[in-house]
């Protein structure tokens, strides 16, 4: 019985030994599967959601460029219904407009349904083939091209009439997007189409784009998401985002070895220690076979065992503390923390002491008290939960974390315990929210911009909803920038943002369009009348600029839904060809009629024909002479420019300039007129009458907007002529900015005359007249109509030949028509007389016949 003693107690220790082996193994194993399974899920996850984002980002940008591209094809449809002799056109250049818009497109046109250009462009023989191949489609998908070197995606919509708008997106476009989803060294991302052609791929792999899909991996087993890949021989861990709405597919991947890495030296690492305690066994049951009877070597073996599994502990807490992502376990009972690791006391700022008289409630938000409660109640009850939620926790200093957990419950030290992993994702969900806030706000004012405003409309308020949209045109803070700098017109327009932001109310929206524009929608109508007279005041108040006040110039149009439009977008047009709609008082708001849409085309029209007249050379050049006063022998030639009619008669200058003015035709005008005047001179040079200058119109926006001296100088250096032998007529409106006072000067110094033309009916300041080097004044024809029968008339006149004799310029009456006119001007001292009284204006040939009879130069 003595003897068997130690052979009882080696069975045991035999017995719980073993136990103790299973049981440690098991627990190894369960935590290195967990380990594994819960890396595994959050790569997938996040791989997901990055092909999601992906997915996202790729439609919002193919949702633009389809608006864009149904706009033009409803458009074309109606015009070729509505004014089919000019559709093609008017076609043609609202194209071109998109075109210039949508700097994704390297192509954009109108084609027939076989794929031949309609207008300029290149069309798509194979377009049938691929637009018929998914018919239900809005916007249709060919098959991954090359052209000029450079990778395109043609893309086609339908038009009403059966004809196409094909447009070719840039690779870029897509290359730009799999970069935005790049998340590290190895990570890769691409899109591919439904033909199976990879159409971007992150990285500069040679040749990877225009490959069938099937180059990107090497054979793989389907029912894994882990891929290894042709190109660069790495191994991954993939997710693909399925097309939502266009036939595109974007797959991220992560390197499986980035992932699992630190999985394999925790797997090796508890095998380690695994080996090391059933070696540790093995050797204390060896020895305690061998020494039955040494009790005490017994005991101090067991003592060592004791130790080593100490150490061994020991380091297994080494590798908890030192792991770089915060750790913790806490007590499912209490709440309490029970241990965490250094990554976590480094994050959150608390001392392991403080951690360890901690509650896990004492770092979370008091908003997630409720949900925390029922997750909590879930695992006392042996439910295993997850959630993908993001939670908010809270520093020792106050400040808070965005961070998503990974958990799985465990038992620790006889306590029913979680072990958790917090995920610090704060600053990937500010670059998320960053990305949000620029793709639907404007950078400079801060506003939303016109995208988010129709969202809110269309989908915030409801397609039945009435609403109201006031379509604001600011002129003036473009001049600012130009004048004064670009971050003073900033400064301009966040200042009349901030304004307009103080406008509505719940449910209103002030939104800013690129450039002098905003939007405001109003939903209230108990409040239409007082944000209305909120808004005019808001535009009619002054500007600061640098110490000084400006008034800005409002255009403002006003359209409501659903009388003026099915949507937002139709809405918003409308109130924008409201506001520039002519004929209306400036600085008031003008309601959307349907009349102005028709008015809108006729005014397009005209300055289609008139861009067409100017380059087609159907103007003509008029000359009206002006003589001296005095002898009545002519002094110098006025250039009028006309247009004539195929039926006959003329446009008035008075409805084609403004017209050009508005189009940005009136540079192009300017030229023509400049060169047709020198020409003309160069003419009557030749026919012996050099001695006669030619005046030449030039309008307040064409001084500002072009260097006019320079165009005189080219012109008379063309035609080798005096540089006399050209003058300028200005209106008084081009004398009010600072800015022009250079051009005045430069045109004085290389010798060119400028006459001050319809004196008297605007606002020039006396200090104009007297510091810039204007040579002549012309009295404006209202003045001069009654002159010989109405006092005031001849007291006026009177007070300008005056003034203009003693700042040293020569006097010119306009609008002379009777005798009587002429007789009194020529009393009182006017230098110069022009009219119908001496002659009308007329054609040059006509011009060189009156010069050339020596009995018509002198009226008297």
């Amino acid at each position: 019985m003595i003897q068997a003693s130690p052979h009882h107690s080696a069975r045991l220790i035999r017995m719980i030994g073993g136990l103790l082996a299973l049981v440690f193994g098991i627990a190894l194993v369960f935590m290195v599967e967990t380990d594994h399974e819960r890396r595994v899920d959050a790569t997938r996850v996040q791989n997901q959601a990055f092909a999601d984002e992906g997915q996202r980002l790729l439609s919002a940008q193919l949702r633009t460029i389809e608006r864009a591209m149904t706009g033009i094809a409803v458009d074309s449809s109606e015009l070729r219904a509505n004014i089919p002799d000019r559709a093609p056109t008017l076609i043609a250049e609202n194209i071109a407009g998109v075109a210039s818009r949508q700097t994704e497109l390297a192509d954009l046109m109108l084609v027939a349904a076989d794929g031949t250009a309609v207008t300029p462009g290149e069309g798509d023989a194979t377009l049938p083939q691929w637009f018929a191949a998914d018919p239900r489609a809005s916007l249709h998908f060919g098959p991954l091209q090359q052209r000029h070197g450079e990778w395109v995606l043609p893309i086609a919509v339908s038009t009403p009439d059966g004809q196409r708008v094909l447009g070719r997106v840039k690779q870029g476009l897509l290359q730009d997007i799999v970069e935005h989803l790049r998340s590290g060294r190895d990570a890769v991302a691409a899109i591919t189409d439904r033909f199976g052609v990879i159409v971007a791929r992150t990285g500069d792999a040679p040749g990877v784009v225009g490959q069938s899909v099937d180059a990107l991996f090497k054979p793989f087993d389907s029912r894994s998401d882990r891929r290894v890949s042709r190109i660069d021989g790495v191994d991954r861990m993939i997710a693909v985002s399925a097309p939502e709405r266009y036939p595109l597919w974007v797959g991220v991947g992560i390197s499986s070895a980035s992932v699992l890495g630190p999985w394999y030296r925790f797997t090796i690492f508890s095998a380690l220690l695994y080996l090391l305690y059933c070696a540790g066994f093995g050797y204390l049951y060896r020895h305690l076979l061998i020494s039955d009877r040494a009790q005490r070597a017994y005991v101090a073996e067991l003592t060592a065992a004791s130790r080593r599994l100490a150490d061994a502990e020991k380091r297994f807490r080494l590798t908890f503390d030192k792991n770089p992502i915060p750790f913790w376990v806490y007590d499912t009972t209490t709440l309490a923390f029970l241990e965490v690791n250094e990554a976590a006391i480094r994050a959150y700022g608390y001392s392991r002491d403080e951690f360890l008289s901690m509650r896990i409630t004492d770092i979370r938000d008091a908003r997630d008290a409720i949900e925390l409660k029922q997750i909590v109640a879930a695992i006392r009850a042996g439910e295993e939960v997850q959630t993908d939620r993001v939670w908010i926790h809270r520093r020792k200093d106050g400040s808070t974390i965005d961070v998503r957990l990974h958990a799985a419950s465990i038992d620790f030290s006889g306590h029913h315990a979680r072990l958790v992993l917090a995920e610090d994702i704060t600053e990937r969900l500010h670059s998320e929210r960053a990305l949000t806030y620029r793709a639907t706000h404007d950078v400079i004012t801060g506003l939303p911009n016109t995208e988010a405003l129709v969202d809110y409309l269309d989908h915030g308020l409801g397609k039945g909803t009435w609403y109201e949209v006031v379509y604001v045109h600011l002129r003036g803070i473009d001049r600012v920038s130009d004048t004064f700098g670009l971050d003073v017109g900033r400064s301009v327009l966040r200042g009349v943002a901030s304004r307009f932001s103080q406008l509505g109310g719940a449910g209103d929206m002030v939104a800013h369009r690129p450039g002098e524009r905003f939007l405001v929608a109003i939903s209230d109508k108990a409040r239409h009348e007082a944000i209305l007279a909120a808004l005019l005041a808001a535009v009619n108040e002054p500007v600061a600029v640098n110490d000084t006040l400006h008034t800005l110039d409002p255009e403002i149009g006003i359209a409501s839904h659903p009388a003026d439009g099915p949507d937002a977008g139709q809405v918003i047009a409308n109130a924008a060809l409201a506001a520039h709609f002519k004929g209306h008082e400036p600085g008031h708001v003008q309601v959307f009629e349907r009349g102005m849409a028709q008015r809108s085309i006729e005014r397009l029209t005209m300055a289609s024909r008139m861009r067409q007249a100017i380059d087609g050379g159907e103007l003509a050049m008029y000359f009206q002479p002006i003589v001296e006063a005095a002898t009545g022998r002519v002094h110098m030639l006025e250039a009028l420019i006309r247009w004539p009619q195929s039926g006959g008669g003329f446009i008035p200058p008075d409805v084609f300039i403004p017209l050009c003015e508005e189009t940005g035709l009136i540079a192009p005008l300017g030229r023509w007129a400049f060169e047709t005047a020198a020409r003309t001179h160069a003419s009557l040079a030749a026919a012996g009458h050099g001695h006669l200058s030619v005046a030449v119109n030039v309008s307040a926006l064409q001084f500002r907007g072009t260097d006019v001296a320079t165009l005189v100088r080219a012109a008379a250096e063309t035609y080798r002529l005096p540089i006399h032998a050209l003058e300028l007529e200005l209106t008084e409106s081009s004398l009010m900015e600072p800015a022009h006072v250079a051009t005045l000067r430069k045109l004085s110094a290389q010798g060119t005359r400028v006459s001050l033309d319809d004196f008297g009916t605007g606002f020039s300041s006396m200090a104009y007249l007297r510091d810039l080097p204007i040579d002549a004044l012309k009295i404006d024809r209202s003045f001069v109509v009654d002159v010989d029968t109405d006092e005031r008339a001849a007291s006026i006149c009177r007070s300008i030949i005056a003034l203009a004799h003693t700042l040293g310029m020569t006097v010119v009456a306009e609008g002379v028509e009777r005798e009587g006119q002429y007789a009194w001007l020529r009393k009182n001292g006017c230098d110069r007389i022009q009219g119908y009284f001496v002659h009308a204006p007329v054609p040059l040939a006509e011009l060189l016949a009156y010069l050339s009879d020596e009995r018509k130069v002198s009226i008297h």
